[in-house]
């Protein structure tokens, strides 16, 4: 069994992944990295620390040497501002693959975007491209990029943006995997991402990321 960390625990993706590993027997520790505790982590094998991302180096002795890091974190410009939305998606996503790599974590899992790109003239996409550059240039043995399309969620706020996608899309899904996946489906493809013994840097679309979904047992 395998050993990990989580950041971005509370969110979307990250706390369907929590649900996920509280069943998996393909991991026996997760340490949880947030900024509250998070109600899904029982069992055993959680360790939930509370921490501040600005001094995410602090929490060294809790990640070193652990197998696996996944990041889920992530904001919105709507809801952050632009300066807080890039905080959040890309100094402390990289404030966690560095506090991962210089411990000796192995693998890091990151949720990104499809049509990530570094020079993309959107925000958004321009962070997530920085963000999988810089990440891949740390040099893990294993880089797995989820790059969902729409996430298909239930969040406690109303976006406005995700619901008009989602009207558009949801009918799309019945014809092609290309648009859409769910929280959980994400989850599923994150765990899967770390039981293959392939190294190297890897980008899962929606598409890799449902059929990966599809073979996921706990």
């Amino acid at each position: 069994m395998s050993t990990a960390f989580v950041v971005g625990a509370t969110g979307a993706v990250g706390s369907e992944l929590v649900k996920l590993l509280a069943d998996s027997s393909k991991f026996s520790k997760v340490v949880l990295l947030a900024r509250r505790s998070v109600d899904a982590a029982s069992g055993d094998k959680f360790v939930q620390k509370t921490v501040d991302f600005d001094k995410l180096e602090e929490n060294s002795d809790d990640v070193r040497n652990l197998d696996v890091a996944f990041c889920a974190l992530g904001t919105t410009r709507g809801k952050s501002g632009a300066d807080g939305f890039y905080k959040v998606d890309h100094d402390y996503v990289m404030s966690a693959a560095k506090l991962a790599k210089e411990n000796g974590v192995k693998q890091f899992v990151l949720v990104s975007s499809g049509s990530a790109d570094d020079k993309s003239r959107f925000l958004y996409l321009k962070t997530k491209g920085e963000v999988e550059k810089e990440i891949g240039e740390l040099n893990f043995e294993k880089f797995v990029i989820m790059r969902p399309g729409l996430i298909e969620t239930k969040r406690d706020e109303f976006r406005f943006g995700e619901f008009a996608a989602s009207v558009v899309l949801k009918p799309l899904r019945l014809v092609s995997n290309k648009f859409s996946s769910s929280a959980t489906e994400i989850a599923q493809a994150m765990i899967n991402a770390t039981q293959t013994e392939e190294s190297g840097k890897h980008i899962w679309d929606n598409v890799k990321i449902i059929e990966e979904a599809k073979k996921y047992s706990a």
